[in-house]
């Protein structure tokens, strides 16, 4: 199955804002930026990903996925789920299906991304929890299915939820690289025992 993913990113003035007791909002904002390309690269190493769009509200963010080489669109709607649900429409087609994934994975490789990919098939919705196996860090849907996204709090269940009321099979795949996201101070001392630097 080939794909289009779409990497939602917030506005950098408030991205990563449980981190702002250890990290100043110009370094949350460094942080979310490498946080963001080390993910578009894992995206744009893949053969089966037809493209990889950013979607945010920050001309800034904008102007630094152009720098990478990724298209960015504005959010088309005020609403997370309601602005993917619109760009999910307009990339909606016959032969592709539609992956979106988390921004902040920062062990994310093309080995992961294609493992979602791989279990994708016409009644099956892919989702990768996150490592408090109550989020969404990847959401794979099939080519011709048009499923409201329920990002938020307890997204999974919501996810799983929505699936299988359209009569899809919920599939789920857990791998570090799909399930590490960074959230809290604790998840900082991780990326610094992993080595990860913005600079990658």
């Amino acid at each position: 199955m080939n794909v289009w993913a779409v990497v939602p990113q917030k506005s950098l003035a408030i991205a990563k804002g449980r981190l702002s007791d250890a990290l100043s909002r110009a370094e949350r904002a460094q942080l979310s930026l490498g946080l963001l390309q080390s993910v578009c690269r894992a995206l744009g190493a893949v053969e089966s990903v037809e493209g990889v769009i950013v979607m945010t509200p920050d001309p800034d963010v904008q102007r630094h996925a152009a720098r990478w080489g990724v298209p960015a669109t504005v959010d088309p709607r005020p609403d997370l789920n309601a602005a993917l649900a619109a760009l999910l429409v307009g990339l909606a087609g016959p032969d592709h299906g539609l992956l979106v994934v988390a921004a902040d994975l920062p062990m994310l490789r093309p080995s992961d991304v294609a493992a979602v990919i791989a279990r994708g098939a016409p009644r099956n919705v892919v989702l990768a929890p996150s490592k408090d196996g109550t989020g969404t860090n990847a959401l794979l849907l099939p080519p011709g299915v048009a499923m409201l996204p329920a990002y938020g709090p307890g997204s999974l269940f919501a996810h799983r939820e929505r699936a299988r009321h359209l009569g899809l099979r919920v599939v789920e795949i857990r791998r570090p690289g799909l399930g590490f996201d960074v959230d809290t101070p604790g998840d900082l001392t991780g990326l610094e025992r992993m080595g990860w630097s913005e600079a990658r």
